[in-house]
């Protein structure tokens, strides 16, 4: 595999795993950031507990029983990631394979296969504090508890599994933290907990929760740079450090700082110029901005929002120096017509 090496600021786009559903979609999204100077594609290839691709496909080093996911289910023999990577190739564009890590579920049950993740193995799903199993249709969906070795085992296999199959220039981690502070009593998780930090204070909690999260990030950094050094390893994260922490146990500057991951993407999704800019400065002071890119909100959702204010924000980030932007998302973009007015190149 070649990794592109992009000359000035990276301009990238997150894509929806329902925009990769079948080759005429793909080709239109190919068309479309050549056309608009994207150089680096963010594909969304496992979407609920799901595959937009061939799991297993040739090595089975790194077992993984993922199913294919449902928005395949009119086109069995596609393989998304293959034929992006194929009809990308020769181009200046990044394929990044991005993947939903501890959420496994979709809202529509009836959506969901049976082998699902979920349903073959619930001791695995996290608990809120009241100890009630978190359910399918609640916050983004599902979470795994982060706090289990076999759920961060079963994870890292999928991931690696991608890498050894599929000559990816990146592995991009979504929802790479527990979803909000109730949660992670999974009784396994506690029970570990509680070996591991008797007779401290609620903080210790705290901090654990994050070791969990912060250790799962470490473990998939060694072993995707063992497999293949070249390969970026990025996150997307919320923007503040402290919410980031406190809330969701995602202490994603740790991971900078540590190396654990190579870029930091951040959901810096407020429409507020005024707010773009303070979030943007607050986190300059860390002095990383050459490998953080900047998460652009591309979409509306009845208030309006004109292009002219995504170009504003293009205009910030280029201005504080950061890595780059990236526009969440295409399917935003494709129902607003933004690329017509956006100053990407």
């Amino acid at each position: 595999m070649q990794v592109i090496i992009l000359a000035g600021r990276t301009k990238a786009l997150w894509v929806p795993a329902w925009e990769l559903a079948d080759a005429e979609n793909i080709d239109e999204l190919i068309r479309e950031a050549d056309k608009n100077g994207i150089d680096q594609i963010l594909a969304e290839v496992r979407y609920r507990g799901d595959a937009l691709y061939f799991p297993n496909k040739s090595d089975a080093t790194f077992p993984n029983p993922e199913q294919r996911s449902y928005l395949l289910k009119n086109n069995p023999e596609f393989d998304p990631l293959a034929y992006l990577i194929e009809k990308t190739a020769g181009k200046k564009i990044q394929i990044h394979a991005w993947l939903t890590i501890f959420v496994t579920t979709l809202h529509d049950q009836a959506k969901m296969d049976s082998s699902n993740v979920y349903y073959r193995h619930p001791e695995w799903v996290t608990r809120d504090y009241n100890r009630v199993i978190m359910p399918h249709n609640s916050y983004e969906g599902a979470y795994l508890d982060p706090g289990l070795p076999q759920v961060h085992l079963y994870l890292l296999n999928i991931i690696l599994d991608i890498v050894k199959n599929y000559p990816v220039d990146g592995i991009h981690l979504d929802y790479i933290r527990y979803p909000d502070t109730q949660f992670g009593y999974n009784e396994t998780a506690r029970n570990i907990y509680s070996f591991d930090v008797m007779f401290e204070d609620s903080r210790s909690w705290q901090y654990w929760k994050e070791e969990q999260v912060t250790s799962f990030v470490k473990k998939v950094s060694i072993s995707l740079k063992n497999i293949s050094p070249e390969t970026n390893l990025s996150a997307a994260v919320f923007p503040s450090i402290e919410t980031a922490r406190m809330k969701y146990s995602q202490n994603w500057m740790r991971w900078l700082k540590e190396d654990y991951v190579d870029t930091i993407y951040l959901m810096t999704y407020t429409i507020n110029n005024g707010d773009f800019r303070s979030i943007l400065e607050k986190i300059s002071s860390q002095e990383l901005n050459d490998r953080i890119i900047t998460g652009l909100r591309a979409w509306h959702t009845g208030e309006g929002y004109a292009a002219e204010k995504i170009n504003d924000k293009i205009k910030i980030s280029r201005e504080l120096k950061f890595a780059g932007i990236s526009l969440f998302s295409y399917t935003g973009i494709k129902q607003n017509d933004y690329f017509k007015e956006l100053h990407i190149k």
